[in-house]
């Protein structure tokens, strides 16, 4: 798929494009940085969506895992060599913190993790769905010492409400849609977000004061 970026420019007349860049996003790599602290199942699940975007569509990503504690390690693990011997995938890394759980540190240690220069990441957490197309929209948004790219997320209601006069609850494929009874906007999270490693660490990345589930990600935005 060939990606264009267009500048137009219109003084105060008729709109006059002045430039049109072919725009290279074939090696462009995201290394996908989730942290983790148990949620095992959500894990899986998560799993399941990489392995059929990541894995075989997309084929330019890196998986960073930045687990906490010890109680459900084993079972990630598992998880992780199970996907890399049925699809042959071994573009992941697993790195285990024995500590209580902080978002913004592991988010911190998993963009350190990565040591074979400039790259551009993904901050995603364990239950996010997302899709080759929006692989996509990251590499062209996020450009080092230009931009950052922080996406919109379509939050889902509890299914089990949504679904209360259902004797069976719909395939989670099914789930998945945009409209108001099932869901809304978040344009108010700054959460999930696409940038390169360089702009990332020139800002000294997130706030460690910050604890557990928190404003860490705002405090992000904000710099």
């Amino acid at each position: 798929m060939e990606y264009r970026h267009v500048t137009l420019f219109r003084p105060f007349g008729p709109l006059m494009k002045v430039k049109n860049e072919l725009i290279d996003i074939t090696r462009s790599v995201i290394n996908i940085i989730v942290p983790l602290a148990e949620r095992t199942e959500a894990f899986s699940q998560f799993m399941q969506n990489f392995r059929d975007v990541c894995i075989h569509q997309d084929k330019r990503i890196h998986l960073t895992v930045v687990y906490f504690g010890k109680e459900g390690l084993s079972k990630v693990k598992s998880i992780l060599e199970s996907v890399s011997s049925e699809s042959d995938f071994h573009n992941y890394t697993l790195v285990s913190l024995d500590e209580e759980f902080n978002r913004g540190r592991g988010l911190n240690v998993g963009a350190r993790a990565w040591d074979k220069g400039e790259v551009l990441m993904f901050f995603c957490d364990v239950d996010i769905y997302f899709s080759a197309e929006f692989l996509n929209s990251c590499r062209l948004n996020a450009e080092p010492g230009k931009k950052v790219f922080y996406p919109v997320v379509f939050s889902l209601y509890n299914p089990a409400i949504v679904y209360a006069n259902q004797d069976v609850p719909p395939p989670v494929e099914q789930q998945l849609v945009h409209k108001k009874d099932s869901g809304f906007w978040r344009d108010f999270g700054f959460g999930m977000t696409c940038q390169y490693q360089s702009d990332f660490l020139s800002v000294g990345g997130f706030d460690m004061e910050v604890k557990g589930w928190g404003g860490e990600d705002v405090h992000l935005y904000r710099k």
